[in-house]
């Protein structure tokens, strides 16, 4: 899926000129009305808006959230402990892992709670999610049961930066995640091709070379290729997390380039 020219390599890696954009399909209307039957007839656009305003609330809900599978047995429900009580409760327990994982090594699953809307609403490939509706405890500290999903993913190590982007739908945030530093905002609110916003680029490149050696933007580029490999699995085609990713991958081209002494193509 990734433009095949390669633009820097390094050693045994080669990294793409451009992280290419799949033909995305829409969400399946069954997905939403399986989590949420009141909103089966809403449009994808209401329902999204709704989530950006709610989203940071839920976010923070599931950040308090405490679990421990008690066993190497991937259990179908879960026990957690609810921490805050703000917004709604998460629906389900994600059990996130990559098929990619070494023959002769143990699988690693990774938990994270979140909520069935969320993933329902922005990932059109995901298998419909069933009904959860736990109910609140009375006070913080108590705990629910939710249901646990496995979800195969290539790139596990970085799904928390995507999923608090489904709910924050903070480019700034994540593009700060990705490159350890901020980027100026002209990167993703003003035409790319502008002199302005190459200049801008050219000078965030330039410090994060200065910052960081090449074997650190190397890994933050894998990342970033992780990231757009998960929302290609996912069937993600959120414009704001492709603006991001696209950003987060020029600037580290370019500082890679600067930082190796080697021409971008």
């Amino acid at each position: 899926m990734a433009d095949a020219t390669p633009a820097i390599s390094m050693t045994s890696v080669s990294l793409p000129r451009y992280l290419s954009r799949p033909a995305f399909r829409e969400v399946p209307k069954q997905n939403i009305a399986a989590v949420a039957p009141e909103l089966a007839d809403t449009p994808l656009t209401y329902i999204r808006d709704g989530l950006e305003c709610l989203g940071p609330d839920m976010l923070q809900v599931l950040a308090g959230v405490k679990a421990e599978a008690a066993s190497n047995v991937l259990p179908k429900e879960l026990s957690v402990v609810i921490n805050d009580l703000s917004s709604d409760m998460p629906t389900h327990m994600l059990a996130v892992y990559s098929r990619q994982a070494p023959a002769a090594s143990k699988r690693r699953v990774k938990l994270f709670p979140t909520h069935n809307i969320v993933l329902s609403a922005h990932c059109a490939n995901l298998p419909i999610l069933q009904q959860s509706n736990p109910t609140s405890p009375e006070k913080a500290g108590e705990s629910i049961t939710i249901p646990v999903v496995p979800l195969c993913i290539p790139a596990p190590e970085v799904f928390p930066q995507l999923s608090t982007f489904l709910y924050t739908k903070r480019i700034d945030y994540l593009l700060a995640t990705l490159l350890s530093q901020p980027v100026p905002p002209a990167l993703y609110t003003e035409d790319p091709t502008s002199e302005r916003v190459r200049s801008a680029l050219q000078q965030c490149a330039s410090k994060l070379a200065t910052l960081a050696p090449a074997h650190v933007l190397l890994a933050r580029a894998m990342s970033v290729n992780g990231l757009w490999r998960n929302a290609c699995a996912l069937g993600i085609g959120d414009e704001k997390l492709w603006c991001a990713m696209d950003v987060a991958w020029e600037v580290l081209l370019h500082a890679l380039a600067i930082s190796t002494g080697k021409q971008l193509v």
